[in-house]
């Protein structure tokens, strides 16, 4: 583990909806996470309560195993709407009051995703009707080459915002991931709201 990866911090939700995502779609592999990273869902729902960040190492460990499986694409999706779900109910967050869905969108993407992103960045453009969301170096797709989008996880966080922010068909999709172009280190998600 370099330097830069211990001052990496994320909010324990994340980790939690993975490993729930995981025990939904394959408890057996959940089972072998588990074994294999000594982490639990049960152990990390715990520490919402006592710590506000955990580090990135065992995050990367299991994101590499599980960027393997089958089911990966439906496990990070999954656990990106559930942690969208869990961090509005942590924090009471009420609907936005902003007449426009767009605009409110945009504001909750600059609040709301900086736990869930470590050491990345986040860039909110608008063009019409459509915004692009950009990740600056995704720990999804970190150091990964891959022949498919990795930050699944993004898009059902983003997915899941539209929904709150009033827009019931909302959609999400990666057009461009840096796990697939070794030039590019920005992963782009484009919302149609």
């Amino acid at each position: 583990m370099d330097h830069g990866d211990e001052l990496e911090r994320f909010h324990p939700v994340l980790l939690y909806s993975i490993l729930e995502a995981t025990r939904r779609f394959e408890p057996d592999f959940y089972a072998h996470l588990c074994r294999t990273y000594h982490v639990d869902a049960e152990r990390i729902l715990g520490l919402f309560s006592e710590v506000e960040v955990i580090g990135s190492g065992q995050l990367a460990q299991l994101l590499r195993d599980l960027r393997a499986h089958t089911a990966y694409d439906d496990i990070v999706y999954l656990a990106g709407r559930n942690s969208l779900l869990i961090w509005l109910e942590l924090h009471d967050i009420r609907r936005p009051t902003l007449s426009s869905v767009s605009a409110a969108f945009a504001k909750l993407v600059r609040e709301l995703l900086p736990p869930f992103i470590g050491n990345a960045s986040v860039n909110v453009l608008s063009r019409g009707t459509l915004l692009f969301i950009e990740i600056r170096d995704s720990v999804f797709a970190r150091d990964v080459r891959h022949d498919r989008a990795l930050c699944g996880f993004y898009a059902g966080f983003l997915f899941e915002l539209g929904r709150f922010c009033g827009s019931p068909r909302a959609a999400v999709t990666e057009t461009h991931c840096s796990a697939m172009d070794p030039d590019g280190p920005t992963c782009t998600l484009e919302v149609a709201l």
